[in-house]
């Protein structure tokens, strides 16, 4: 049995569980940084007597940022390794946040969020493929369903600490916190996350057995006396972008970056716009930001229990139903805001149905590429679907100038969820060489004999 299959049936070990709880914590400094300048946006806006756009352009700029980061510098841990990636990343975000902290003025602020938006993205795409890389078969589909939860977690608690920060001293110590919470995970992705075994065998670094075998040990399995052989190299090799984008990977990253787009397109659309229309319904601010609260416990609820049935059923058919129930959950909202008890419980329903497929899409996707193009194809999909998170709002303002009420829209997205259903179900088998979920068992491993 080779190294990545003995991995795949054994149970998950010490270091396996904690590289898992890392990257959950660096998915909550993705949900903290995502808010913590939507709650300073009106300190932010006074300090320095913006306009309207001018804050426009501020709340884009990480935004815009992560989707850079994703789709292209997350391309590096296919390079340099998932391990020092993740690093660097934390290093860039927790500099980033401080300098935030102390910025002298407007132009610069937005330069610094820019900036920290690209290494969040590059952060969250890493987190995911490492998180894969180090799960075995039968806990996959439920340790990136945890991760993912990371992100609803950091930005109800951070959203919280945020608020009281901003409210006890100034909108400053927002990011100081920030910057704090970051540069802890510094030292413990340092010295608690091993470098994935999956990047050391494709891409065969200086002291890649050794290295190896370090991490075979951490992980309570035995060393090996030489790695297993080397797949063939390509005469002339293509960049790992014209990798993912053409042959048998073009269809699939082309299903799965569509389903990311419309399914984050619709999340965020969900997420920006629920507090808002429960407060326009004729409820008070306070039901307003209660709904946002619920909203987001559903979405904690929703990868749970994705987690759960995709690690007992096919999860490309748990995915597929699961998105036909998030669309339901989108029209049961709109239906809902005659009462304050039913809108609040529509919009737990919402949070639920508008992120377990993203736990699913998380869990499912490193497993149709290679470990040679992991990193860059989970940062070209991931960063699509930023891309449908900032459309969406556009999208969303264009159609209510034009005439849309808010409740038009929600019946709207039940669009998209349901094109992401098709999608997700025109999706084949993983690749070989990628990490099979649970329920892909069926699919073949590559045979290799260990040298003894």
């Amino acid at each position: 049995m080779d190294i990545k299959a003995r991995i795949e049936a054994s149970p998950m070990k010490r270091v396996q569980v904690g590289v898992i709880a890392i990257c959950m914590a660096l998915y909550m400094i993705d949900g903290f940084d995502v808010l913590v300048m939507a709650f300073s946006a009106n300190a932010v806006m006074e300090h320095w007597a913006l306009s309207a756009s001018e804050l426009g352009v501020l709340l884009s700029a990480a935004l815009v940022g992560m989707a850079i980061g994703s789709i292209f510098v997350s391309s590096i841990s296919d390079i340099i390794g998932r391990q020092r990636t993740l690093l660097i990343g934390a290093v860039i975000v927790a500099l980033g946040m401080l300098g935030s902290a102390f910025t002298p003025s407007y132009e610069v602020l937005v330069a610094l969020r820019f900036i920290t938006g690209l290494a969040v993205g590059t952060l969250q795409a890493t987190a995911n493929v490492l998180a894969s890389e180090f799960s075995n078969a039968k806990r996959r589909s439920t340790a990136l369903a945890i991760v993912s939860i990371g992100q609803p977690i950091g930005g109800v608690v951070g959203g919280i600490i945020t608020g009281m920060l901003i409210q006890a001293f100034s909108w400053h110590a927002a990011f100081i916190f920030g910057a704090i919470i970051t540069a802890v995970m510094i030292p413990l992705i340092l010295f608690a996350v091993p470098e994935s075994v999956d990047f050391l065998l494709a891409r065969r670094p200086s002291g890649a057995l050794p290295r190896v075998n370090k991490v075979l040990r951490r992980m309570d399995q035995p060393a090996v006396a030489e790695l297993p052989a080397a797949a063939p190299v390509a005469a002339k090799k293509k960049s790992r972008f014209a990798d993912v984008l053409t042959g048998a990977n073009a269809r699939r990253t082309i299903l799965i970056s569509l389903t990311y787009f419309v399914l984050m397109a619709s999340f965020y659309f969900a997420n920006s716009w629920t507090p808002k229309l429960v407060t326009a319904s004729g409820f008070s601010q306070q039901d307003g930001i209660n709904a946002g609260v619920l909203f987001s416990v559903g979405a904690i609820v929703g990868a749970v229990v994705l987690g759960f049935f995709g690690a007992r059923f096919p999860m490309r058919k748990v995915l597929a139903v699961f998105f036909v129930l998030g669309g339901l959950t989108f029209g049961a909202f709109s239906l809902s805001t005659g009462s304050l008890a039913g809108a609040l419980f529509a919009a737990f329903l919402v949070g639920f149905g508008s992120n377990a497929p993203i736990a699913g899409m998380l869990a499912i996707s490193p497993t149709y590429y290679t470990s040679e193009v992991r990193g860059t194809a989970l940062g070209l999909v991931i960063g699509m679907g930023r891309v449908g998170a900032i459309a969406s709002p556009i999208i969303a303002g264009t159609l209510m100038d034009g005439g849309w009420a808010p409740t038009d829209l929600y019946f709207l997205f039940i669009v998209p969820m349901l094109i992401g259903a098709v999608f997700i179900s025109m999706l084949g088998k993983p690749v070989l060489g990628a990490p099979a979920t649970a329920a892909d068992k069926t699919v073949p491993e590559r045979e290799s004999v260990d040298a003894k």
